[in-house]
């Protein structure tokens, strides 16, 4: 008997929520709320996206084969590529209701949040935002729509790039410009 009162117990305690949730939640309903201001995109954007970050996991492996001017001139491309996709993405978030289904840790400075956009006229849309904790602030740093984790897919995109022989961090640049 005891031992199956400490086993409930401890399976009641599993399924607790862990402290991360609501933080990583908040990040994403604010950044959610703003990224369809076309005036507050941006900014909105820079606060919520963890863009280093983001753009060191994109170059993956070829982030220790370039230096520390050649990072710097990638990371300000990649920062530039983002934020004119999300800004062109924004509009899908203008008219559009942004509500947390929930959110999932993947560990203390780690979680997945859950969102349903609704868009008048469209079909209601699962998005999830990864986002972590970094110098006590919670940053996004993944994207998943349809299915597709945008800084996975953009990192595939780049060491394609960057596998080709003979191919420099100007290659990688160059792709983002277009």
């Amino acid at each position: 008997m005891f031992r199956a009162l400490v086993a409930s117990t401890a399976l009641a305690l599993m399924a607790l929520p862990a402290a991360a949730g609501p933080e990583a939640e908040a990040v994403i309903e604010g950044a959610a709320r703003q990224i369809g201001d076309p005036v507050k995109s941006r900014e909105a954007i820079r606060e919520s996206v963890d863009i280093d970050t983001v753009a060191n996991f994109t170059l993956g492996k070829h982030a220790r084969r370039v230096s520390e001017e050649e990072r710097a001139r990638f990371v300000e491309a990649f920062e530039n590529y983002l934020l004119d996709s999300l800004e062109g993405h924004g509009e899908q978030f203008r008219d559009a209701k942004v509500t947390i289904l929930g959110s999932k840790d993947r560990g203390d400075d780690d979680s997945i949040v859950e969102t349903r956009v609704d868009r008048p006229g469209d079909d209601p849309e699962t998005v999830r935002w990864r986002v972590i904790k970094k110098d006590n602030d919670w940053r996004v740093v993944d994207v998943e729509v349809a299915g597709l984790w945008l800084a996975i897919e953009q990192r595939a995109q780049i060491a394609a790039i960057m596998d080709r022989p003979h191919a420099t961090i100007d290659d990688a640049i160059k792709a983002l410009n277009s």
